[in-house]
């Protein structure tokens, strides 16, 4: 059994325009996993909208490709856009926040006792956050990539626990361990993460 999950992206990209049927499926996977990160509020069901990104990404996107090597990166921003997308059009349904909202008494709050920073926008910025995080990542030696991706899964709930962890990265539970905490003492060390560090401490 192919372990796509350890194919390099220009390969990756290369079995999916020749219609490799595991290697879309593992696409899918990936993409559906992110619509799950976080559990978003989404406005589609997580598996409807990885199917609706998937079926872009099939008939249009994909030839759109420059950077075959970045593969794995550009669904993801893909797909982290389409999320955006889908809590944009969302805002034309939340008609509520425009006027007042009711309490179960019937007594309405004026809006500028609302949050100021409704739930789409809270996502959106949150998925930012991710962005960047994913794209520092990207600079992170090999080795190290995959482990800390692996890992933010793990911490996200995706996996059970460090010993699923340890099947799917094919490590010892220790060595896990002193691998992620090196990695993430790099990733720490890259400027955009002392940045993002910096403005959401307050620093």
């Amino acid at each position: 059994m192919i372990d796509y999950s350890a194919i390099p992206d220009e390969d990756l990209y290369g079995m999916c325009l020749d219609g490799d049927q595991g290697a879309w499926q593992y696409t899918y996977n990936y993409i559906l996993t992110v619509c799950k990160w976080r559990k978003w509020d989404l406005s589609d069901e997580p598996e409807e909208l990885a199917q609706q990104i998937t079926l872009h990404l099939i008939e249009k996107a994909i030839k759109k490709i420059k950077e075959k090597t970045k593969f794995r990166n550009f669904v993801k921003v893909m797909t982290i856009n389409k999320i955006k997308d889908s809590f944009k059009s969302s805002t034309s349904r939340e008609e509520s926040l425009e006027k007042s909202i009711k309490k179960g008494n019937g007594e309405e709050i004026p809006v500028e006792y609302i949050d100021p920073k409704p739930l789409h926008e809270k996502v959106i910025i949150d998925l930012e956050i991710v962005s960047i995080i994913d794209a520092a990542i990207m600079k992170l030696p090999e080795s190290c990539q995959r482990v800390v991706r692996e890992y933010l899964k793990l911490k996200m709930g995706f996996y059970k626990d460090y010993k699923e962890l340890s099947k799917v990265l094919k490590m010892h539970i220790p060595t896990i361990s002193s691998k992620v905490r090196r990695c993430l003492n790099k990733l720490m060390e890259l400027k955009e993460m002392k940045e993002l560090v910096s403005i959401y401490s307050g620093g």
